[in-house]
């Protein structure tokens, strides 16, 4: 699409130099392109300048004229942005202003309302991020003991295997089969932040591998032991630590760690529990991991009210004594809301054995 504009039209050697005029007056035209001939470089504008905005209209190494411009499609910065002019005024509002991507898979959990519109939405989705291929809807709650959940794919070529960078790591995973979530990447940095040199880690769930291979490139004189009951995931796990060349570091131990903690050649210094529906189950297993003098745990867990942090921490407290061992609370904090007033919940512990 063209357009007639008035023009500045600079000689070549001065163009820059225009430019930049024109900018600082504030009367360059940003939604035309600008473009030059073997002796000229023409810029469309608000108005024309005068003489002494513009000095090289003075001596000549400028005019001013009309002249065709091409519009420059701009590039939307949000999804709502991208819905302008499809969407009415109320269905903008319900547009989700945040969504998974994982590597070059976008996932999407829309409003009822929006639904008839889902593929409009995933293609607007894909032209604010060039580098996504396929686009899932979520087409339900996560369930099992895997965490999977359904997916309805509404753009793109439906492959989700994938390739997901996060910290400088590489993770290789299927989001179909296994269960990863981009928004715990600041979590995931904070526990790895906190591990001192030569620790021994159990991170007891491990999926397919992030809170482990992220502590073991930032703190590589650790040891940590990666459990993980998927075999899909399992799989990854043991590619992902080869990819992120941490085979000295990090263990994979395939299936439930109830039943495989005896592996372990000492006991852990630092646990990491992110099971937050089910991480409770599991407390006595941590402790027979932990140093009876002393470990961290990273926990995680759920509550449905509005107290969700103080829920948690009693509960915990209250098993974690009942096993014999003390329980200081370090650190709490709300970490998402999964479903309404379902709130997701972590915890940092200072154990140890009465």
């Amino acid at each position: 699409m063209s357009e007639t504009s008035l023009a500045v039209v600079a000689k070549k050697y001065k163009a820059e130099i225009v430019r930049r005029r024109l900018a600082t007056l504030g009367i360059l035209r940003t939604s035309m392109k600008v473009f030059s001939d073997d002796e000229y470089v023409y810029f469309p504008v608000e108005r024309p300048p005068n003489p002494d905005e513009l000095p090289e209209l003075i001596t000549g190494d400028a005019k001013i004229q009309e002249a065709t411009f091409n519009k420059l499609v701009l590039k939307p910065k949000t999804l709502k942005e991208a819905m302008m002019g499809t969407l009415d005024e109320e269905l903008i509002k319900l547009v989700p202003r945040s969504f998974d991507i994982i590597g070059n898979v976008a996932i999407l959990e829309l409003d009822e309302r929006l639904r008839p519109f889902a593929k409009d939405i995933a293609s607007a989705l894909k032209l604010v991020h060039k580098h996504v291929d396929t686009v899932l809807l979520k087409a339900g709650p996560s369930t099992g003991e895997y965490r999977t959940r359904p997916y309805k794919v509404i753009a793109g070529s439906g492959n989700t295997l994938t390739e997901h960078i996060e910290h400088g790591c590489r993770y290789r995973l299927d989001v179909r089969e296994v269960f990863f979530t981009p928004r715990l990447s600041g979590e995931r940095l904070r526990v790895a932040s906190q591990v001192r040199p030569n620790e021994c880690v159990a991170d007891m769930f491990a999926g397919v591998g992030p809170f482990s291979i992220t502590i073991a490139k930032m703190q590589p004189s650790c040891k940590v032991y990666a459990f993980e009951i998927n075999p899909v995931a399992y799989k990854f796990l043991e590619e992902n630590i080869r990819l992120n060349k941490v085979e000295d570091r990090v263990t994979a131990i395939f299936g439930d760690v109830r039943h495989n903690y005896g592996i372990l050649e000492k006991r852990a210094d630092r646990l990491i529990m992110n099971l937050p529906f089910s991480a409770e189950k599991y407390l006595d297993v941590a402790t027979k991991l932990a140093k009876p003098s002393g470990a961290i745990m990273h926990f995680y867990g759920a509550a449905e009210d509005e107290n969700a942090v103080e829920t948690v921490k009693f509960n915990v407290s209250s098993i974690i004594r009942s096993l014999g061992f003390d329980a200081k609370f370090l650190w709490a904090k709300e970490l998402k809301e999964v479903a309404p007033r379902k709130v997701v919940v972590a915890l940092d512990i200072a154990i140890s054995m009465r």
